[in-house]
């Protein structure tokens, strides 16, 4: 059994040992800051999926008014948005192109969350492009193929108008 005036002593000595332990607070500075910058991270990675979502549903005359409210503004959001807009991937080949370029040129220039959410907008954007690359030039063909066809077809035309006149008026 422990004595009355050694559990004090023993207690006293446990407490005082406490003491040395190095303190460290739940809320230091750096982790207070960390919290913060995650927490800004998070509501710009938020707003950034939110205005690449209303983009994507936007329709042309929304996109146009969103290119006319951006353009000429210096700062680097608008500048981001404005290249976001040019390259949606309902616009034209020259503007996505150009759009996807003005994206990563302005990566160095953002955060590491914003460079990653440009990274994969940019991924997609020339996955697409490629593939209307792709279906210009299948397109492409296709019309060659048709002029080519029209070109047979006149000829036989003219052979069988040929043929008809040499045997007399007379269709085989």
């Amino acid at each position: 059994m422990i004595k009355p005036l050694i559990f004090p002593a023993f207690l006293a000595t446990i407490l005082t040992g406490c003491g040395l332990i190095p303190h460290q607070e739940p809320s230091s500075v750096t982790d207070v800051e960390l919290a913060q910058r995650m927490e800004f991270a998070n509501k710009e990675m938020q707003v950034r999926l939110q205005y690449s979502d209303w983009l994507l549903a936007s329709q042309p005359q929304q996109r146009e008014q969103e290119r006319d409210r951006l353009k000429g503004q210096p700062d680097l959001e608008s500048r981001v948005s404005l290249a976001m807009v040019n390259s949606h991937p309902a616009e034209s080949v020259a503007s996505r192109r150009g759009g996807l370029d003005a994206l990563k040129a302005l990566q160095p220039e953002l955060g590491l969350d914003a460079q990653a959410f440009l990274r994969s907008w940019i991924a997609l954007g020339e996955q697409l492009l490629e593939r209307d690359g792709r279906r210009d030039d299948q397109s492409q063909e296709v019309q060659r193929l048709k002029r080519q066809i029209e070109q047979l077809s006149a000829i036989d035309e003219q052979l069988n108008r040929r043929k008809y006149q040499e045997t007399g008026g007379t269709r085989p």
